[in-house]
């Protein structure tokens, strides 16, 4: 099973994995949250990140899941980043930690992973009026 980590500013790792183990007890295991201070110390918390993702990583690979592209925390990240061993996945959103849930249990690879991730958390993005109005019209 890919371990994975949520990383963030702020409380929203902690909230976000919070909310998504409600839903889904699955992602008690092997999955974990690092927040970063608003005033982060980037040589501390790179540490850190590096301390943990040894920790994690039991042979399959690590994947990292953040708030957003170009913030802090994927900034922090991106030193890591080495194909088949640590992958990054910005715009952590909920549908993601749940189509996370549904996928352990299954040797998926890390890079699938990933890209099974990304991709549920784009479909969940909608435009709600759009998507209605399309869905009356069409």
């Amino acid at each position: 099973m890919i371990p994975v980590l949520v990383l963030s500013h702020g409380d929203l790792a902690d909230s976000i994995l919070g909310s998504a183990r409600k839903i889904d007890h699955h992602l008690d295991e092997h999955t974990d949250a690092m927040t970063l201070p608003w005033e982060v110390d980037t040589d501390a918390a790179a540490a850190d990140l590096r301390q943990r993702l040894r920790k994690m990583d039991q042979g399959a690979g690590v994947l990292i899941l953040t708030d957003m592209f170009g913030g802090t925390a994927t900034n922090l990240a991106l030193p890591f980043l080495e194909p088949d061993v640590i992958e990054i996945v910005t715009g952590v959103n909920l549908p993601m930690l749940v189509k996370l849930g549904s996928l352990r249990g299954r040797e998926v690879p890390l890079h699938e992973l990933a890209a099974r991730l990304a991709e549920a958390g784009q479909k969940s993005i909608r435009l709600t009026s759009e998507f209605l109005h399309r869905r009356v019209d069409g």
